[in-house]
């Protein structure tokens, strides 16, 4: 299977400064998964040169911008450059609220758990900031939640047990 009109794509991204390090891990780690073929190898190729000369927006600005597109707003996110790993809260257009969560399954647990104390930490701050407090009952994981405090607490509850999230 050909990943060339991934890499076509990405350097299309890229050539406008929207190619975040987030889809950059992603298409690198397909990249090596196969063996590329030559029309491939030269597009990865193209595709580099475009990245070191052309600044790339982060991964909270592109999710900020696509949020903002569908008229939502992100409450928290972070994004991990040294592994695979996101954490995001965001609400939609219609107030309802999401979360989404990946830690990387190709670090060590350690680095799991360190990155699931800072999403903590950074989340358990920010909580504060809004004035909302951890509800004291387990939060089922759902598609959308209807208030903030009820996300928020999920993904705290989430990230108590880093090993059971993958990516």
């Amino acid at each position: 299977m050909t990943i060339l009109p991934n890499i076509e794509e990405a350097m299309e991204d890229a050539r406008n400064g929207k190619l975040s390090p987030y889809w950059q891990n992603d298409l690198y780690r397909e990249c090596h998964r196969q063996k590329l073929s030559d029309e491939e190898q030269q597009a990865l190729s193209e595709l580099e040169r475009i990245l070191s000369e052309t600044p790339q927006w982060s991964s909270e600005e592109e999710l900020h911008h696509d949020m903002a597109n569908i008229g939502g707003r992100v409450w928290y996110c972070h994004y991990w450059e040294e592994h695979y790993s996101m954490v995001q809260l965001t609400e939609d257009r219609n107030g309802r609220f999401n979360t989404a969560y990946v830690l990387d399954r190709n670090t060590s647990p350690e680095m799991r758990r360190e990155a699931a104390l800072l999403a903590q930490k950074e989340l358990a701050e920010c909580m504060q900031k809004w004035g909302i407090t951890l509800l004291d009952a387990p939060v089922p994981e759902q598609m959308k939640y209807d208030s903030l405090a009820e996300a928020a607490s999920h993904l705290m509850q989430v990230l108590n047990d880093p090993e059971h999230i993958t990516g």
